[in-house]
């Protein structure tokens, strides 16, 4: 929460302190006990992964949604320079669960299931999600760089983890409010050893208005020079080629990453993704693409801007 000089009259009349102090308390209660939680797969990934120590190491939270899952695992396997990517299964649906493991083993990706979550928002879901694997599966296994990528973050060009943050400890998306900043928790990405001392939080912080991964604003990030920082490039209408006809589309675009977006709960029909479109952009990686043959002629970046090698 805010420090508490951060707070107007108007907040302590409403009594608002009291209310985020009260929430913190019960939300830090939650995600301790969520924490201490340890599935039985738990020890055998551990163990038969230990060769992970000193490596490069992608983690990404699942959420009931396969297709994703898969587009990912796929495009990762042509894009993503990382020594693993780990599927960490936060779904509900026990038939999701099903799929996407079978899915990991088909592409390569490893899977760790989660111990059901007892969070129903899926803010706090995901942080809890995020915490829990930090804490218990990237701390033991002590990767010289870790990252999450959110389960529909495809990345249509090369992305090499390792590079992004050779010479500053983090990287990713700027959140920022009046209060604070973070990175965005579909894209974050940490040198370990620099963060190890810091106790990280990845669950979000309601009054500073800072989404999943907020908390690590009061645990990481201010005590770190944002100036001296890059941070990904975004464009929410980045103009896109369809690889079936040419048409141009416009899609979130986070460095060389398309980011789907809405695709875990319900939309309205006009709100949803079309799932045909972005198959396509895998397929077409898979037949050799990058982004640059996605791009309108117009639309080539600068490649000095690029925060992706």
């Amino acid at each position: 929460m805010r420090a508490l000089t951060q707070y107007q009259w108007p907040d302590w009349a409403r009594a608002t302190p009291l209310v985020h102090g009260f929430k913190r308390v019960r939300n830090v209660g939650l995600e301790r006990a969520f924490r201490r939680r340890r599935p039985r797969a738990l020890s055998r990934f551990l163990a038969a992964h230990a060769g992970l120590a000193g490596r490069t190491i992608a983690f990404s939270v699942a959420y009931n949604t396969p297709w994703v899952v898969d587009l990912l695992a796929r495009a990762a396997k042509i894009h993503l320079v990382a020594d693993a990517l780990v599927v960490v299964d936060n779904s509900r649906s026990a038939a999701a669960r099903q799929q996407i493991e079978q899915l990991c083993g088909a592409h390569g990706a490893l899977y760790l299931g989660l111990p059901f979550n007892p969070e129903w928002h899926p803010c706090r879901s995901n942080g809890l999600a995020m915490t829990w694997t930090y804490y218990n599966v990237v701390r033991p296994l002590r990767p010289r760089v870790f990252g999450f990528l959110d389960h529909d973050l495809i990345p249509l060009d090369r992305l090499d983890l390792a590079r992004l943050v050779e010479s500053q400890p983090f990287y990713g998306k700027l959140n920022e409010s009046r209060w604070g900043w973070n990175l965005w928790a579909g894209y974050c990405v940490y040198d370990f050893a620099t963060v190890e001392p810091y106790r990280l939080d990845f669950n979000n912080d309601v009054p500073r208005l800072l989404d999943t991964g907020g908390q690590n604003f009061r645990a990481l990030y201010r005590h770190h020079d944002r100036r001296a920082l890059r941070f990904a490039q975004e464009r929410d209408d980045a103009p896109l080629l369809d690889p079936l006809d040419g048409t141009e589309r416009r899609v979130e675009l986070i460095d060389a990453c398309a980011h789907i977006g809405r695709v875990s709960y319900d939309a309205s029909p006009q709100g949803r993704p079309d799932r045909a479109f972005y198959e396509r952009l895998v397929q077409a990686c898979e037949s050799g693409g990058q982004l640059a043959d996605f791009r309108p002629r117009q639309a080539q970046p600068a490649t000095a801007a690029s925060g992706v090698a």
